[in-house]
């Protein structure tokens, strides 16, 4: 039996995830969307994988694109996060105060951030109420590093200095296989 969704949601807020913005030009608009499902999949070939909602507006997008384009948000960008986010906004409504271009595929490419991965559809497969695509990274657009940005316990938040840790000391063998 699955646990009950809620309690999973809740939980789930517990695990950082890392916030990009996906946006691609679809057979009718272009659209973007708030992504805390990204991971690399791949190294050769390079593979990203993210997950969308069946009921999302970007579902018919992300099925008929040609390409799309994953930004890795600034940390100072995490009002973008929240613009793409919104639900009813049609696709004009969401880029309209939103400094972008369009590259030669016609994909909004937002201004700032981190770095762009630009995308060719790999795969996707059914999973649940989402779809999980599975995008071919072709071309990396570096940027200077400006942070990222990571949804923890409900809100967006940077990433925060490095963590010092410390090795633990060797397994001693001998006194671990007699117990």
């Amino acid at each position: 039996m699955a646990e009950e969704p809620s309690t999973f949601r809740a939980s789930m807020r517990r695990v950082p995830s890392p916030v990009v913005v996906v946006t691609a030009q679809g057979p009718r608009e272009a659209r973007g969307i708030t992504i805390g499902s990204l991971s690399s999949v791949a190294l050769d070939p390079p593979l990203v994988s993210f997950n969308v909602a069946g009921d999302s507006r970007m579902f018919e997008v992300m099925e008929g694109c040609e390409r799309f384009a994953v930004h890795v948000l600034g940390e100072n960008q995490a009002h973008l996060a929240e613009q793409f986010a919104v639900p009813d906004l049609s696709g004009p409504e969401q880029f309209e105060a939103v400094p972008h271009v369009r590259n030669a595929h016609g994909t909004p490419i937002l201004e700032g951030g981190s770095a762009v991965l630009h995308c060719r559809p790999h795969d996707s497969l059914p999973a649940g109420d989402h779809r999980l695509y599975v995008g071919l990274v072709v071309e990396v657009e570096e940027r200077p590093d400006r942070g990222a940005v990571i949804y923890y316990k409900s809100s967006y938040r940077g990433v925060g200095s490095e963590l010092r840790s410390t090795r633990l000391p060797p397994v001693n063998r001998a006194s671990s296989d007699s117990s």
